[in-house]
């Protein structure tokens, strides 16, 4: 899992964290804890992100299976 591309993607995007925990059904705190390496993320949990930040298959396979 490549932790630092996802955190610069989700800068790049300018969404904000609460919006994207909101989204994902998580608290701040475990979205957070999750950038940070850690926590893991569900494999459900992976799509929900991608899907918020509309990453390509590429980018996301970068990210989550790197």
């Amino acid at each position: 899992m490549n932790l630092k591309l996802l955190n610069e993607t989700i800068e790049g995007k300018q969404i904000p964290l609460s919006d994207i925990s909101e989204k994902m059904g998580v608290s701040r705190e475990s979205l957070n804890l999750k950038l940070a390496g850690k926590r893991r993320f569900k494999a459900s949990e992976a799509d929900h992100i991608s899907d918020i930040l509309k990453l390509t298959t590429c980018e996301r396979n970068q990210i989550f299976f790197d």
